[in-house]
């Protein structure tokens, strides 16, 4: 593998080229935002997603993205689900059978209900699973570019892949596990940023503890539920992709879904919400696509079900939290 392209100048792109570029030479950070590009390469920060962090000396902004994948080895994508199949299809003139793909978005595409892996595949054909891999786990981006200690999971179809990305990418600072469900990796990366939106509607309403852990707690059924579905294995959710991200989401008021379902539970509208942040909430379109996958499927899916009312029916959140707890009464195990 030879040098690395990030695709994505968000918060979580440049805070993993940053440490990407920290580790090694030859890392390039693209973005389409100008001012971010300016930002970097006049006084290397990234003054509108990741301001206050001094990114690597040796990182280098492009803003040719066919150009920079061309020369590059690793394509690192981390731009938001709802423009990766855009971005793949950039990409496809310059795909060689020796490019490796590194996924950091989480979501579904919310017109096709397609995991990003999926997109990949329709995008270039199904042979892109032997150089596919997703990355996923509790990691905030301003943490990583911090230096604070972080876990998470790569999963792929190529074992052999997954073992090089594993010590490439591996450090003091991030330590990377291997699993080969892939399906089960995306399914709880994505449906966290929903869990986390409804456990910032918890913590508007002045709810505690109490409150937050019992609902993360029953989340991580209904994303087991559905995920197993899918075809996902139940112990990835009770992994650094499942329970890990989820509890990071879910706890920690980094999360920009957590700040989103706040403003909204203290009487923002969600475009006013959606409008306070540069950076995308993925689980809004998330929450779109796992509602349409849950009734498709006929999985249970109560929380994530009362989130899309609030976001898209105008329901309000307090009689939302009313109608969970007052559902009829169950066993706790029912995750098939």
């Amino acid at each position: 593998m030879a040098s690395i392209l990030v695709v994505g100048g968000g918060s979580w792109g440049t805070a993993f080229a940053d440490y990407l570029a920290r580790q090694e030479s030859g890392v390039r950070l693209w973005m389409r935002e100008e001012e971010i590009l300016a930002s970097i390469r006049s006084g290397r920060e990234n003054r509108v997603f990741l301001p206050g962090i001094e990114l690597a000396p040796g990182l280098e902004a492009s803003a040719d993205l066919e150009e920079a994948a061309a020369a590059a080895g690793v394509l690192v994508l981390a731009v938001p689900s709802k423009f990766m199949r855009s971005v793949m299809q950039r990409l496809q003139a310059v795909l060689r059978e020796d490019h490796v793909l590194v996924n950091l978005s989480k979501g579904f595409e919310s017109d096709s209900l397609k995991t990003m892996s999926q997109v990949a595949a329709e995008v270039f054909g199904p042979g892109i699973s032997r150089h596919w891999i997703t990355l996923s786990g509790p990691s905030f981006a301003r943490e990583l570019a911090g230096g604070h200690p972080t876990a998470v999971a790569v999963a792929s179809e190529n074992g052999e892949l997954l073992q090089q990305v594993q010590g490439r990418f591996s450090s003091r600072t991030l330590r990377i596990y291997r699993s080969d469900d892939l399906r089960g990796l995306e399914v709880a990366g994505s449906l966290k940023n929903v869990m986390a939106i409804a456990s910032g509607m918890i913590n508007g309403l002045g709810y505690g503890f109490n409150t937050t852990a019992s609902m993360v707690t029953r989340a991580n059924m209904e994303i087991s539920r559905l995920g197993m579905r899918l075809g996902a294995r139940p112990e990835t959710f009770w992994g650094l992709g499942g329970i890990g991200d989820l509890m990071l989401t879910c706890f920690g008021s980094l999360s920009r879904n957590f700040q989103l379902g706040r403003r909204i539970a203290l009487g923002e509208s969600l475009a006013a919400a959606e409008r306070s942040t540069p950076m995308v909430a993925e689980g809004v379109e998330t929450t779109k696509a796992v509602n349409r996958l849950a009734e498709q499927l006929d999985v249970e899916m109560p929380i994530a079900r009362q989130v899309h009312r609030v976001l898209f029916e105008g329901k309000d959140v307090r009689a939302a939290i009313v109608e969970l707890m007052t559902r009829s009464l169950k066993s706790e195990w029912n995750i098939s």
